[in-house]
Protein backbone atom coordinates (compact mmCIF):
# COMPACT_ATOMS: atom_id res chain seq x y z
CA UNK A 1 0.00 0.00 0.00
CA UNK A 2 2.85 2.35 0.89
CA UNK A 3 4.55 1.62 -2.45
CA UNK A 4 1.28 2.32 -4.27
CA UNK A 5 0.95 5.71 -2.56
CA UNK A 6 4.53 6.61 -3.51
CA UNK A 7 3.94 5.65 -7.12
CA UNK A 8 0.72 7.67 -7.19
CA UNK A 9 2.49 10.69 -5.72
CA UNK A 10 5.21 10.37 -8.33
CA UNK A 11 2.65 10.26 -11.15
CA UNK A 12 0.89 13.38 -9.78
CA UNK A 13 4.22 15.20 -9.45
CA UNK A 14 5.16 14.35 -13.01
CA UNK A 15 1.77 15.53 -14.17
CA UNK A 16 2.18 18.89 -12.42
CA UNK A 17 5.68 19.30 -13.78
CA UNK A 18 4.55 18.50 -17.31
CA UNK A 19 1.88 21.21 -17.09
CA UNK A 20 4.53 23.85 -16.48
CA UNK A 21 5.96 24.01 -19.99
CA UNK A 22 8.26 26.76 -21.35
CA UNK A 23 6.29 29.53 -23.06
CA UNK A 24 7.08 31.86 -25.93
CA UNK A 25 6.69 35.67 -25.96
CA UNK A 26 3.06 35.63 -27.01
CA UNK A 27 2.10 33.10 -24.34
CA UNK A 28 4.00 35.01 -21.65
CA UNK A 29 2.36 38.26 -22.73
CA UNK A 30 -1.14 36.78 -22.83
CA UNK A 31 -0.71 35.36 -19.34
CA UNK A 32 0.98 38.26 -17.52
CA UNK A 33 0.32 41.60 -19.25
CA UNK A 34 -2.98 42.25 -17.45
CA UNK A 35 -1.01 42.51 -14.21
CA UNK A 36 1.34 45.26 -15.45
CA UNK A 37 0.50 48.94 -14.95
CA UNK A 38 1.89 52.24 -16.15
CA UNK A 39 2.79 54.40 -13.15
CA UNK A 40 2.46 58.19 -13.34
CA UNK A 41 4.14 60.31 -10.67
CA UNK A 42 3.16 63.99 -10.50
CA UNK A 43 5.61 65.62 -8.09
CA UNK A 44 7.56 68.63 -6.91
CA UNK A 45 9.87 69.34 -3.97
CA UNK A 46 9.83 71.71 -1.04
CA UNK A 47 12.69 73.18 0.98
CA UNK A 48 11.93 74.24 4.55
CA UNK A 49 14.36 77.03 5.42
CA UNK A 50 15.73 77.58 8.94
CA UNK A 51 13.30 80.53 9.14
CA UNK A 52 10.38 78.14 8.72
CA UNK A 53 9.44 79.45 5.28
CA UNK A 54 9.33 77.18 2.26
CA UNK A 55 10.71 77.26 -1.26
CA UNK A 56 9.52 74.91 -3.98
CA UNK A 57 11.03 73.48 -7.16
CA UNK A 58 10.21 70.84 -9.76
CA UNK A 59 13.59 69.23 -10.45
CA UNK A 60 17.33 69.71 -10.81
CA UNK A 61 18.63 70.36 -14.34
CA UNK A 62 21.84 69.05 -15.87
CA UNK A 63 23.76 72.11 -14.63
CA UNK A 64 22.67 71.48 -11.04
CA UNK A 65 20.21 74.38 -10.88
CA UNK A 66 16.79 74.05 -9.28
CA UNK A 67 14.05 74.12 -11.92
CA UNK A 68 11.00 76.34 -11.27
CA UNK A 69 12.24 77.70 -7.95
CA UNK A 70 9.46 79.67 -6.24
CA UNK A 71 8.04 80.52 -2.82
CA UNK A 72 4.49 80.02 -4.14
CA UNK A 73 3.27 76.46 -3.55
CA UNK A 74 0.28 76.80 -5.89
CA UNK A 75 2.62 77.85 -8.68
CA UNK A 76 4.92 74.92 -7.91
CA UNK A 77 2.01 72.46 -7.99
CA UNK A 78 0.81 73.87 -11.30
CA UNK A 79 4.30 73.44 -12.81
CA UNK A 80 5.13 70.11 -11.22
CA UNK A 81 7.27 67.44 -12.80
CA UNK A 82 5.71 64.30 -14.24
CA UNK A 83 7.52 60.99 -14.66
CA UNK A 84 6.39 57.54 -15.69
CA UNK A 85 7.49 54.04 -14.82
CA UNK A 86 6.16 50.52 -14.66
CA UNK A 87 4.74 48.43 -11.85
CA UNK A 88 2.97 45.11 -11.38
CA UNK A 89 0.43 43.51 -9.04
CA UNK A 90 1.77 40.98 -6.57
CA UNK A 91 -1.18 40.74 -4.15
CA UNK A 92 -4.96 40.64 -4.42
CA UNK A 93 -5.38 43.79 -2.33
CA UNK A 94 -4.09 46.22 -4.93
CA UNK A 95 -0.42 46.29 -3.95
CA UNK A 96 1.97 47.12 -6.78
CA UNK A 97 5.73 46.65 -6.82
CA UNK A 98 7.99 49.09 -8.65
CA UNK A 99 11.31 50.89 -8.19
CA UNK A 100 12.04 53.31 -5.38
CA UNK A 101 13.08 55.94 -7.92
CA UNK A 102 9.69 55.60 -9.67
CA UNK A 103 7.58 55.90 -6.50
CA UNK A 104 9.80 58.45 -4.73
CA UNK A 105 12.20 60.29 -7.08
CA UNK A 106 14.99 61.55 -4.85
CA UNK A 107 17.36 64.49 -5.17
CA UNK A 108 20.65 65.07 -3.43
CA UNK A 109 19.86 66.93 -0.24
CA UNK A 110 23.53 67.85 0.19
CA UNK A 111 23.60 69.33 -3.32
CA UNK A 112 20.50 71.41 -2.55
CA UNK A 113 21.95 72.70 0.71
CA UNK A 114 25.14 73.74 -1.08
CA UNK A 115 23.05 75.38 -3.77
CA UNK A 116 21.03 77.28 -1.17
CA UNK A 117 24.15 78.86 0.29
CA UNK A 118 24.53 80.80 -2.96
CA UNK A 119 20.81 81.52 -3.12
CA UNK A 120 20.48 84.00 -0.31
CA UNK A 121 20.06 86.82 -2.82
CA UNK A 122 16.93 85.08 -4.15
CA UNK A 123 15.58 84.62 -0.61
CA UNK A 124 16.21 88.30 0.23
CA UNK A 125 14.41 89.44 -2.92
CA UNK A 126 11.49 87.15 -2.13
CA UNK A 127 11.19 88.55 1.42
CA UNK A 128 11.41 92.11 0.07
CA UNK A 129 8.58 91.39 -2.33
CA UNK A 130 6.48 89.95 0.50
CA UNK A 131 7.13 93.08 2.56
CA UNK A 132 6.07 95.37 -0.31
CA UNK A 133 2.87 93.40 -0.90
CA UNK A 134 2.02 93.51 2.81
CA UNK A 135 2.57 97.28 2.85
CA UNK A 136 0.14 97.69 -0.03
CA UNK A 137 -2.41 95.44 1.67
CA UNK A 138 -2.13 97.43 4.91
CA UNK A 139 -3.25 100.67 3.28
CA UNK A 140 -5.96 98.97 1.25
CA UNK A 141 -7.62 97.90 4.52
CA UNK A 142 -7.87 101.40 5.96
CA UNK A 143 -10.66 101.56 8.52
CA UNK A 144 -10.35 97.83 9.37
CA UNK A 145 -7.95 97.86 12.34
CA UNK A 146 -8.20 94.13 13.12
CA UNK A 147 -7.03 93.15 9.62
CA UNK A 148 -4.38 95.89 9.59
CA UNK A 149 -3.03 94.55 12.88
CA UNK A 150 -2.60 91.07 11.36
CA UNK A 151 -0.86 92.52 8.30
CA UNK A 152 1.41 94.65 10.48
CA UNK A 153 2.41 91.55 12.45
CA UNK A 154 3.29 89.70 9.23
CA UNK A 155 5.20 92.78 8.01
CA UNK A 156 7.35 92.81 11.15
CA UNK A 157 7.94 89.05 10.85
CA UNK A 158 9.22 89.28 7.26
CA UNK A 159 11.32 92.33 8.12
CA UNK A 160 13.03 90.36 10.87
CA UNK A 161 13.52 87.35 8.54
CA UNK A 162 15.10 89.63 5.94
CA UNK A 163 17.58 90.93 8.53
CA UNK A 164 18.58 87.34 9.45
CA UNK A 165 19.04 85.86 5.97
CA UNK A 166 22.84 86.19 6.01
CA UNK A 167 22.99 84.28 9.29
CA UNK A 168 20.87 81.34 8.05
CA UNK A 169 22.59 77.96 8.36
CA UNK A 170 21.47 76.18 5.20
CA UNK A 171 22.65 72.87 6.64
CA UNK A 172 19.48 73.02 8.72
CA UNK A 173 17.25 73.22 5.63
CA UNK A 174 14.98 70.22 5.07
CA UNK A 175 13.92 68.82 1.68
CA UNK A 176 10.63 66.98 1.08
CA UNK A 177 8.78 65.60 -1.91
CA UNK A 178 5.12 66.28 -2.69
CA UNK A 179 3.91 63.43 -4.86
CA UNK A 180 0.66 62.22 -6.39
CA UNK A 181 0.77 58.67 -7.71
CA UNK A 182 -1.52 57.20 -10.35
CA UNK A 183 -1.68 54.07 -12.49
CA UNK A 184 -3.01 53.25 -15.92
CA UNK A 185 -4.22 49.70 -16.48
CA UNK A 186 -2.95 47.78 -19.46
CA UNK A 187 -5.33 48.27 -22.40
CA UNK A 188 -7.05 51.28 -20.83
CA UNK A 189 -8.11 54.34 -22.84
CA UNK A 190 -6.68 57.56 -21.41
CA UNK A 191 -7.82 61.01 -22.48
CA UNK A 192 -7.08 63.13 -19.40
CA UNK A 193 -5.71 62.91 -15.86
CA UNK A 194 -9.25 62.10 -14.69
CA UNK A 195 -8.86 58.66 -16.31
CA UNK A 196 -5.93 57.75 -14.08
CA UNK A 197 -6.42 55.66 -10.94
CA UNK A 198 -4.93 57.18 -7.76
CA UNK A 199 -2.56 55.21 -5.53
CA UNK A 200 -0.94 55.59 -2.14
CA UNK A 201 2.74 55.22 -1.31
CA UNK A 202 3.32 52.25 1.03
CA UNK A 203 6.99 51.40 1.56
CA UNK A 204 10.52 51.38 0.17
CA UNK A 205 13.28 48.85 0.65
CA UNK A 206 16.20 49.45 2.99
CA UNK A 207 19.93 49.31 2.26
CA UNK A 208 19.64 51.20 -1.01
CA UNK A 209 17.71 48.45 -2.83
CA UNK A 210 15.68 50.17 -5.57
CA UNK A 211 12.29 48.67 -4.70
CA UNK A 212 9.03 50.20 -3.48
CA UNK A 213 5.39 49.32 -2.99
CA UNK A 214 2.38 51.46 -3.82
CA UNK A 215 -1.28 50.49 -3.46
CA UNK A 216 -4.59 51.28 -5.13
CA UNK A 217 -6.72 53.49 -2.89
CA UNK A 218 -9.57 50.96 -2.90
CA UNK A 219 -7.13 48.17 -1.88
CA UNK A 220 -8.52 45.82 -4.52
CA UNK A 221 -6.67 44.34 -7.48
CA UNK A 222 -8.94 44.54 -10.54
CA UNK A 223 -10.75 41.33 -11.37
CA UNK A 224 -8.87 39.30 -13.94
CA UNK A 225 -5.56 41.09 -13.44
CA UNK A 226 -2.59 38.74 -13.32
CA UNK A 227 -0.79 38.57 -9.97
CA UNK A 228 2.95 37.95 -10.26
CA UNK A 229 4.69 35.54 -7.93
CA UNK A 230 8.18 34.34 -7.15
CA UNK A 231 9.25 30.73 -7.33
CA UNK A 232 9.12 28.83 -4.06
CA UNK A 233 12.21 29.74 -2.06
CA UNK A 234 13.39 26.12 -2.04
CA UNK A 235 13.19 26.00 -5.84
CA UNK A 236 14.66 29.45 -6.44
CA UNK A 237 17.91 28.29 -7.98
CA UNK A 238 20.39 30.72 -9.61
CA UNK A 239 19.63 31.57 -13.21
CA UNK A 240 22.02 30.17 -15.78
CA UNK A 241 23.91 32.02 -18.50
CA UNK A 242 21.90 32.34 -21.73
CA UNK A 243 18.66 31.48 -19.88
CA UNK A 244 15.68 33.02 -21.65
CA UNK A 245 13.98 35.95 -19.90
CA UNK A 246 11.07 38.27 -20.71
CA UNK A 247 10.34 41.80 -19.55
CA UNK A 248 6.88 43.41 -19.73
CA UNK A 249 6.74 47.19 -19.34
CA UNK A 250 6.00 50.64 -20.69
CA UNK A 251 9.11 51.90 -22.47
CA UNK A 252 8.85 55.69 -22.87
CA UNK A 253 5.57 55.67 -20.98
CA UNK A 254 2.69 57.11 -22.99
CA UNK A 255 4.90 57.85 -26.01
CA UNK A 256 5.23 54.24 -27.14
CA UNK A 257 2.42 52.80 -25.04
CA UNK A 258 -0.39 54.71 -26.75
CA UNK A 259 -1.80 52.78 -29.72
CA UNK A 260 -3.69 54.14 -32.73
CA UNK A 261 -6.95 53.08 -31.09
CA UNK A 262 -6.13 55.20 -28.01
CA UNK A 263 -5.37 52.30 -25.69
CA UNK A 264 -2.26 52.27 -23.51
CA UNK A 265 -0.49 48.95 -24.00
CA UNK A 266 2.69 47.49 -22.58
CA UNK A 267 5.45 45.96 -24.64
CA UNK A 268 7.23 42.66 -24.12
CA UNK A 269 10.92 42.18 -24.82
CA UNK A 270 13.05 39.07 -24.55
CA UNK A 271 16.71 38.42 -23.92
CA UNK A 272 19.05 36.19 -22.00
CA UNK A 273 21.08 36.22 -18.82
CA UNK A 274 24.47 37.60 -19.86
CA UNK A 275 26.38 37.58 -16.58
CA UNK A 276 26.38 35.32 -13.56
CA UNK A 277 24.45 37.19 -10.85
CA UNK A 278 26.33 38.47 -7.80
CA UNK A 279 23.12 38.28 -5.75
CA UNK A 280 22.73 42.07 -5.82
CA UNK A 281 21.76 42.53 -9.46
CA UNK A 282 21.11 40.53 -12.59
CA UNK A 283 22.46 41.53 -16.01
CA UNK A 284 20.51 40.56 -19.12
CA UNK A 285 20.38 41.43 -22.81
CA UNK A 286 16.81 42.78 -22.75
CA UNK A 287 16.45 46.19 -24.46
CA UNK A 288 14.83 48.89 -22.34
CA UNK A 289 14.21 52.64 -22.41
CA UNK A 290 13.19 55.17 -19.75
CA UNK A 291 9.76 54.20 -18.48
CA UNK A 292 10.60 50.53 -18.12
CA UNK A 293 11.89 51.02 -14.58
CA UNK A 294 9.94 48.73 -12.28
CA UNK A 295 9.05 46.25 -15.03
CA UNK A 296 8.71 42.59 -14.03
CA UNK A 297 11.26 40.21 -15.53
CA UNK A 298 10.06 36.62 -15.77
CA UNK A 299 11.49 33.30 -16.87
CA UNK A 300 10.02 31.06 -19.57
CA UNK A 301 7.51 29.68 -17.06
CA UNK A 302 6.20 33.11 -16.05
CA UNK A 303 7.91 33.16 -12.65
CA UNK A 304 9.07 36.58 -11.41
CA UNK A 305 12.88 36.50 -11.32
CA UNK A 306 13.80 40.20 -11.24
CA UNK A 307 12.55 43.80 -11.26
CA UNK A 308 14.17 45.98 -13.93
CA UNK A 309 15.88 49.03 -12.48
CA UNK A 310 18.89 50.31 -14.44
CA UNK A 311 20.70 50.32 -17.74
CA UNK A 312 23.27 52.19 -19.75
CA UNK A 313 22.39 55.45 -21.51
CA UNK A 314 24.78 54.63 -24.35
CA UNK A 315 22.97 51.41 -25.22
CA UNK A 316 19.61 49.80 -24.58
CA UNK A 317 20.98 46.29 -25.09
CA UNK A 318 22.11 45.53 -21.54
CA UNK A 319 20.08 46.23 -18.42
CA UNK A 320 20.04 45.32 -14.75
CA UNK A 321 17.33 43.78 -12.63
CA UNK A 322 16.97 43.32 -8.88
CA UNK A 323 17.05 39.51 -8.42
CA UNK A 324 14.42 37.40 -6.67
CA UNK A 325 16.56 36.99 -3.54
CA UNK A 326 16.44 40.75 -2.90
CA UNK A 327 12.72 40.93 -3.74
CA UNK A 328 11.94 38.15 -1.28
CA UNK A 329 14.04 39.83 1.42
CA UNK A 330 12.19 43.13 0.88
CA UNK A 331 8.80 41.44 1.18
CA UNK A 332 9.84 39.72 4.41
CA UNK A 333 11.10 42.95 5.96
CA UNK A 334 8.23 45.22 5.02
Amino acid sequence: MKLLRLLLAAVILLGVTACQHPMNSEEINNMTSSGVVLIVNDFYYSITLPSGDELFFADIDKDGDLVGLTSNQEKAAANSNMATGTGFFFTSDGQIMTNHHVARPEVSREHIKQFLKSLKKFIKEDYQQQIQELAQQYYSYAGQPAIQEQIASQYKSYTKKLENVDDMDMNEADVSIHSKLYVVYNGQHVISMDDLTPCEFVAVANDGVDLAIIQLEDCTTPEGAYIFSLRDEADDKPLTLDQKLYMIGFNRGFTIGKTSSGEIRSQIYSGTVTQKSDGERLLYSIPALHGSSGSPVVDEFGNLVAVNFAGYDSTQGFNYGIPSKKIRQFLKEY
